[in-house]
């Protein structure tokens, strides 16, 4: 069967409009989150982190979050000053949010430090 070249084109037009489209539905159905991963993810484009993501982040409470900084900011009162890298939020309303950058840099000098939080005091 002989079809003439305009009809071929109609055809190969057709078929590659077909792919696209059902290429199309088959990524749109990848980009769905699976419902069994972690409602809590951390996105490398994501400056902030939640109080939530920090502590999975630390693999910490977000009570512990809130006394680590409750403990330094105590210090920093009562003392006038506070020696070291302190946790690093800001207070948006009553929402807690993390710097990620600056997180990295309080975790090597708190680690460096042998910094202790107890009973609402920093040992350094």
């Amino acid at each position: 069967m002989v079809i003439s070249n305009g009809k071929s084109m109609i055809a190969a037009s057709f078929i590659l409009g077909v792919s696209f489209i059902v290429g199309c539905m088959f990524l749109e159905k990848n980009d769905v989150p699976n419902k069994e991963q972690s409602d809590v993810t951390i996105s490398v484009e994501k400056p902030l982190l939640t109080i939530e993501e920090a502590a999975n982040y630390l693999h910490l409470s977000e009570n512990e979050i809130k006394q680590i900084i409750h403990t330094e900011q105590i210090q920093l009162t009562t003392a006038g000053s506070f020696s070291g890298v302190m946790f690093p939020y800001i207070k948006v309303g009553e929402k807690f949010y993390i710097s990620k950058n600056e997180l990295m840099v309080w975790i090597n000098e708190t680690s460096r430090e042998r910094r202790e939080y107890a009973a609402g005091t920093v040992i350094q």
